[in-house]
């Protein structure tokens, strides 16, 4: 077999004309020509029929019942022909859902990516929450003690008690769990009334004279009595100071919020499921609602010259009376271009009085709760001629746009460098519901899964080039991380202007686009539900 170039001789499928061909490997082949010219016919129905039809031949009889079979192309011989893949020039976009991340099963790969190496963050602290054991709890003692210059350390674990607890009742349940002493004692708020909280002492020690073990066993009795907390006191050399208070936690909990997190799975971070997607636009990022650019299409104009289009029509004048009335109430400039006014005043008339109680005689409501009242009033015809005028596609305002859950975007892969590489610390986005400040997002390692969905694909591939596998279990999930770049790099994809879009169908009656023969391409790039392999 000749090696370095695929022979194709006498072939005459179709319109071909006993064609003789010699394509090289190693390299892009385009074929272009006329319509009906053959393009299709050589690339399609000779060389990848031909491809296929060999490589469903090495499969059992019992396992070729399964696979889709071609007829051999009307051609002599096809010598050297490497595993392929096979694009077909039509657009098999099901739903407004798909994207070419969900049609090549890229999204597939960096689901399972995140699910088994990513670092989640919590959503009010930006701390990274990991699965901590008591020999990581352990080693991070020994770091943090040594750099506090060893001070003693009392390990405690919360207890909760009814508010009304008596101290006598506290000493009694104390004896009769084998401990005697109480670091503090405070007062929390649950769901169920006030309960009283005891930090209990397991033991006392400094982390330089103590035994491994015996502090080992300290830190399992904490654990196993506090539900999985357990805080360490770390008391200060001079009297009367301060302790400093170190927390830990079993499983996805940050011990500072106070807050516990699901273990990752693959669907998690897909749009395409109810796991992952945002429950609001139910993973299409964006929702129909009420665009403001066609409420307000005149930013020059004051509130008493009409900015507020809706409201000027003769039937809802009553509106724009009370607009006018509650404005000057609370100092709403009414002949101030909207353009210039603030951005606090222009809430106020959009989102109405910020203490509303309810009653709209008495108070500003605003523009979205009256657009809210005729919804409640869509039964009739005219309003539903009225709301379609404002209403368009809006980013969905539950996730802004990104399409999965809150609980999915604070998961993160990568290093800061790996990051900064391929997006500006400024253009991350900030995930819809955290209470993270601005320096707070720029200075988290790594990228969330939608800020991978937006770089163009040089840059994915470079953010990817420097993921490294790694034999040590992720420090969230616990599990082993896979390779971050094989799987994902080989995508026949085209890129016009830093964004990748899908080809869209073509009639048979208009001039077909050029046909591509990519021969180099690993039949391990792609599954075959996207694309067919042949040997």
């Amino acid at each position: 077999m000749t090696q370095g170039s695929i022979r194709i001789r006498g072939a005459r499928q179709h319109n071909l004309q006993n064609l003789d061909l010699d394509i090289r490997t190693g390299e892009m082949t385009v074929v272009t020509g006329p319509s009906g010219s053959g393009k299709s016919s050589l690339v399609f129905d000779t060389l990848y029929a031909e491809g296929q039809r060999r490589y469903v031949e090495t499969f059992s009889a019992y396992a070729r019942q399964f696979l889709d079979r071609m007829d051999k192309p009307a051609v002599d011989k096809v010598e050297g022909v490497p595993p392929a893949i096979a694009i077909d020039q039509t657009n098999p976009v099901r739903s407004s859902r798909s994207t070419v991340g969900t049609m090549t099963e890229l999204n597939d790969h960096l689901k399972l990516l995140y699910a088994r190496a990513a670092q989640l963050f919590d959503r009010e602290t930006a701390l990274p929450v990991r699965h901590d054991s008591p020999d990581s709890i352990y080693a991070e003692l020994v770091a943090r003690a040594a750099a506090a210059g060893d001070p003693r350390v009392v390990l405690t674990f919360p207890v909760e008690l009814p508010a009304g607890t008596s101290a006598d009742e506290v000493a009694q349940w104390l004896s009769a769990s084998g401990f005697t002493r109480v670091q503090g004692e405070r007062q929390v708020a649950t769901p169920t009334g006030p309960r009283k909280v005891l930090d209990v002492v397991a033991d006392r020690f400094r982390m330089a004279g103590a035994e491994r073990s015996r502090v080992i066993e300290a830190i399992e009795v904490a654990l196993k009595r506090g539900s999985g907390r357990l805080t360490v006191h770390a008391l200060p050399a001079e009297e009367g100071g301060e302790p400093e208070v170190w927390k830990f936690s079993t499983g996805l909990h940050c011990p500072e919020s106070d807050i516990r997190y699901a273990d990752p799975i693959p669907s998690m971070f897909s749009f395409n499921s109810a796991v992952g997607a945002c429950e609001t636009c139910r993973g299409f990022g964006r929702v129909i609602g009420v665009d403001l650019g066609l409420v307000i299409p005149n930013d020059k104009l004051t509130l008493r010259a009409g900015a507020i289009k809706t409201i000027q029509t003769p039937a809802w004048k009553e509106a724009q009376d009370d607009l006018m009335r509650h404005a000057e109430a609370a100092g709403i400039p009414r002949d101030t271009p909207w353009n210039k006014l603030t951005p606090e005043q222009q809430a106020w008339v959009i989102e109405g009085s910020p203490h509303w109680n309810g009653k709209w005689n008495q108070q500003w409501y605003g523009v979205r709760r009256f657009f809210g009242y005729l919804e409640s009033k869509a039964y009739k015809m005219h309003i539903r001629v009225l709301l379609s005028k404002y209403r368009s596609y809006t980013p969905c305002p539950a996730c802004g746009g990104a399409r999965l859950k809150l609980e999915s975007l604070l998961w993160r892969i990568g290093s800061k460098q790996d990051a900064d590489a391929v997006l500006a610390p400024a253009k991350r986005f900030m995930p819809v519901g955290v209470k993270w400040s601005r320096e707070q997002l720029e200075a988290l390692p790594g990228l969330c899964l939608h800020d991978l969905m937006l770089l163009p694909i040089q840059r994915l591939r470079q953010f990817f080039d420097g993921q490294l596998p790694s034999p040590q279990p992720s420090p969230a999930s616990g599990r082993g991380m896979p390779t971050a770049g094989g799987e994902l790099l080989p995508l026949p994809l085209a890129e016009a202007g830093g964004e990748v879009r899908p080809r869209p169908s073509s009639s048979s009656s208009k001039k077909s686009p050029p046909a591509c023969a990519t021969c180099t391409m690993s039949a391990s790039a792609t599954s075959p539900s996207t694309a067919r392999a042949a040997p």
